[in-house]
């Protein structure tokens, strides 16, 4: 009997699941003629083809997604196999990849990073900004940080919440020269608003209990906050920001909280990672320090699953 080449499979399931040698040799790390190479070795080895190839497009064959769907899982536990023997390593090691909001990165990860580095000396971080959520494993990210107002996507990664973001409501003291200063939620009705992609309706909170809420049509939408507070501090609207996001403006009095007596609902920090039995050496060393970091500043860790 020939001498079964794993490799060969392992490329055929990464064509299958790139839909495509061009995709596929990507997600192998390697030459997309390499590719295109260990599939048809493999289809030689089998006496089956696995892909209808046209110059437009590659299909998997019904055998060959046959063949995919059973070799496919096996490879998972393979690779969750592997990382698991690396974890029983004491030593934090490699390079750890992170994917982060900018706001989260700056604001509430910074301090943890520090840390984490200061601990250990033979650790490598790299920290891509995102507002989207990306995905782990086409991108290689050990952890990814998902900010949203809601919930979290469906997803089949580990995940746990570990921020509540507060935030209220601020505006530049020309516009409540201009505006006059509101006393109610109403009073903003009329307002200009900065707002992010998802705001349809501001919610106005007393002691954690939502007490008002008003239908908004920011004329600025974005998720980056630090456009949104210098659209604040130029006087184009009131934004809905974090208190922390802007303390430093607050201090030097360019810009002013809006109705104090009220805060607004929570942005939702999670952190996502692989599901695996057993973590790299390099994600638990993390996330015990950040624990330990949020843990003793004004955020909160609440244990959950995505």
């Amino acid at each position: 009997m020939k001498t079964i080449e794993w490799k060969d499979w392992e490329i055929f399931c990464r064509v299958v699941e790139g839909a495509g040698f061009t995709k596929g040799a990507e997600l192998a790390d390697v030459p997309k003629s390499s590719a295109s190479a260990a599939v048809s070795r493999l289809e030689m080895q089998l006496g089956v083809r696995l892909f209808e190839r046209t110059t437009r497009r590659v299909r998997v064959t019904e055998r060959g997604q046959q063949l995919y769907d059973r070799v496919a899982p096996l490879f998972t536990e393979l690779r969750e196999i592997s990382a698991e023997a690396v974890s029983v390593s004491t030593e934090v090691a490699g390079t750890l990849r992170i994917a982060t909001p900018y706001e989260v990165g700056s604001l509430h990860l910074s301090p943890s990073l520090t840390r984490l580095l200061r601990l250990h000396p033979a650790l490598r971080v790299e920290v891509d900004v995102t507002w989207d959520q990306p995905d782990l494993v086409e991108r290689g990210y050990d952890l990814v940080f998902v900010m949203t107002n809601t919930g979290l996507h469906d997803s089949s990664f580990a995940s746990k919440r570990v921020v509540l973001i507060d935030r209220g409501f601020f505006a530049s003291p020309a516009l409540i020269r201009a505006r006059g200063l509101p006393r109610t939620p109403q009073d903003l009705a009329n307002w200009p608003m900065l707002g992010n992609a998802e705001d349809r309706r501001w919610e106005f909170l007393r002691d954690g209990t939502e007490v008002a809420s008003l239908a908004v049509e920011p004329r600025m939408r974005t998720q980056n906050a630090e456009i949104r507070l210098k659209a604040a501090l130029d006087g184009l609207g009131v934004a809905r920001l974090s208190p922390r996001y802007v303390q430093d403006e607050l201090d030097q009095g360019r810009l002013v909280r809006v109705l104090p007596g009220y805060t607004s609902s929570p942005l939702k920090v999670y952190v996502l990672m692989p599901a695996r039995k057993l973590m790299p050496a390099s994600v638990r060393a993390f996330l015990d320090v950040l624990e330990e970091t949020l843990g003793s500043a004004d955020t909160r860790l609440v244990a959950a699953r995505g």
